[in-house]
């Protein structure tokens, strides 16, 4: 590995006992920003992309509950939930339970634009992982599902 690639944004040489947690907590700043590069000609950021991608697996949510299942506030939600409803990628509309619950949906336009996401985001991760077997790939996910199932941090079992 060259200098230049491992070396922190700071210049600094990375830790000599490298933590996993500090790994992963850099992984994740590194999607985030790869997320932004990716998105940004969509005009979306990560976490819009984060709520659409949950909207197509259940639709109907609450605005609490999305929040939830994106990791944000319910008032970060707000205006994500603005935003996309401007762009014309979700629709919302009173729940038949209860009328002042907002139920949230994705639109024809919301599902075409959820999946031109997907296909930068498997960019990403294809980069990310190049030269890692199909296998060794699996068995990365399954560790990482069942770390953030011990710390209480979402994803259901499978």
């Amino acid at each position: 590995m060259s200098k230049a690639t491992s070396a922190q944004p700071d210049g600094s040489p990375p830790p000599q006992d490298l933590r996993l947690l500090y790994a992963i907590g850099r992984l994740d700043r590194g999607i985030i920003r790869e997320l932004q590069h990716g998105l940004r000609p969509l005009g979306l950021s990560p976490h819009q992309y984060v709520t659409l991608t949950v909207l197509r697996a259940r639709s109907g949510l609450s605005n609490a509950q999305l929040a939830r299942r994106a990791y944000v506030s319910p008032q970060a939600m707000i205006q994500v939930l603005a935003s996309l409803q401007a762009g014309g990628l979700i629709t919302r509309s009173p729940s038949g339970e209860n009328q002042r619950i907002l139920e949230t949906r994705l639109t024809d336009k919301g599902r075409e634009i959820t999946e031109r996401c997907d296909r930068i985001a498997d960019e990403i991760e294809n980069r990310m992982l190049a030269g890692v077997p199909q296998k060794d790939r699996k068995a990365l996910l399954a560790t990482i599902r069942a770390c953030v199932q011990r710390i209480n941090a979402g994803l259901a079992r499978s």
